[in-house]
């Protein structure tokens, strides 16, 4: 039988959250986003939807066929749309600084400041930060289990940045959401800070 619900909880790194039941019974229920019918939009906290539940062998309850009650207009005007969206980052920023720390690490190899093979260790981190990213976006479109994003975060950090901008712009993953920006942004500047002390300390 078809129940009312609330999107009470929602982690959307891992792909699953709980319903709260209207009629309160149970207190909440699991669902996956598998579960979640409504292609290319993730569940929202707070959101209504109407859900069937089932009894599992250990005694707790699943959320199948969940669906938002109320329709996502599919034919909104496109200025609507554009409003309602956040707008991507800006490639130029981050082409120019890739173009900057890849002449930085040329110079500072030429200076002795840094060995050759810091190229071979940039290329690599980056090409598997980029491989990361897909593999996420992937992950996000099938409803399997996403990569959190303090590891995103982490490979970024490991001198990644270049591969996981080359993601956002190419893949268009995680180029519009705000918060995760500012933490990459971040995540740049600390690496390239400690890139600068440290070929600091070998002039």
């Amino acid at each position: 039988m078809e129940r009312l619900g609330k999107v009470s909880e929602w982690n959307d790194d891992r792909g699953f959250g709980f319903l709260a039941p209207l009629d309160g019974e149970p207190a909440l229920v699991f669902f996956h986003v598998r579960d979640y019918r409504l292609d290319g939009r993730r569940p929202e906290v707070g959101e209504l939807v109407k859900f069937t539940a089932q009894r599992q062998p250990d005694g707790k309850w699943r959320a199948r066929a969940v669906r938002r009650t109320v329709p996502v207009a599919r034919h909104a005007k496109p200025a609507a749309r554009a409003a309602a969206a956040p707008r991507p980052a800006s490639p130029l920023a981050g082409a120019t600084a890739v173009v900057l720390y890849a002449l930085f690490i040329g110079w500072a190899i030429r200076g002795n400041r840094l060995p050759v093979e810091a190229i071979f260790v940039a290329l690599a981190v980056s090409a598997i930060t980029f491989v990361v990213y897909a593999l996420d976006k992937h992950a996000a479109q099938t409803g399997r289990w996403r990569t959190p994003e303090s590891t995103l975060h982490l490979l970024e950090l490991a001198g990644g940045w270049p591969g996981a901008w080359i993601a956002q712009q190419w893949l268009r993953h995680k180029s519009r959401k705000l918060g995760y920006r500012v933490v990459f942004w971040t995540m740049v500047a600390l690496h390239v800070f400690a890139l600068v002390a440290w070929c600091w300390t070998r002039a």
